[in-house]
């Protein structure tokens, strides 16, 4: 099975693609607009790029393009634009049991489903469950304002579901394999 979704598309044009869902990521967030934090994770497939791992070792350098360019993104617009994002959209960027678990079933539907015509939605619910793309703009809020923890704790949340995904992914492919 070949995750593919991003790899016909060059990195320039990745890389705008990112950078616009980064900065719509960042005004939803501004905006209190959760649509528009949730339509930017729709818009670029980063738990495709996760679950492709598991199959194509070249896609830990992806990932971590789009890591390092979304907190980036996010550092650079709050340090500009010195916006205060309320408690309520902050407060769940931190890794649990429970976002571990979900990152590792997400992982293996979308190994399992991968080449059925519902592929589509189980991307979709990805985009929707897994914070890969807002936990990025989140740890460079907190670092435009100098909260190293809470950052830090932004990461390791999205590390998780990058690990989680990418494991279920595997663990779907050598299942797979094994029959």
């Amino acid at each position: 099975m070949k995750f593919n979704v991003l790899d016909d598309i060059s990195l320039p044009a990745r890389s705008l693609l990112l950078l616009v869902c980064g900065l719509t990521c960042c005004w939803g967030f501004v905006n209190n607009t959760i649509l528009l934090v949730f339509a930017s994770k729709v818009g670029f497939p980063i738990a495709v790029a996760s679950c492709a791992i598991s199959n194509n070792r070249k896609q830990i350098l992806s990932v971590l393009y789009y890591t390092a360019f979304l907190i980036l993104v996010g550092t650079v617009y709050f340090t500009v634009n010195d916006y205060e994002i309320t408690t309520s959209l902050t407060k769940n960027f931190v890794p649990t049991l429970t976002d571990l678990l979900l990152a590792v079933g997400l992982g293996g539907s979308l190994a399992y489903f991968w080449d059925h015509t519902i592929r589509i939605n189980i991307i979709v619910m990805s985009a929707g469950l897994a914070s890969l793309l807002p936990a990025c703009i989140m740890a460079g809020y907190w670092i435009s304002h100098g909260t190293i923890p809470l950052a830090i704790s932004s990461l390791l949340l999205y590390l998780q579901y990058v690990i989680g995904m990418a494991a279920g992914a595997m663990i779907i492919n050598y299942v797979g394999e094994s029959k």
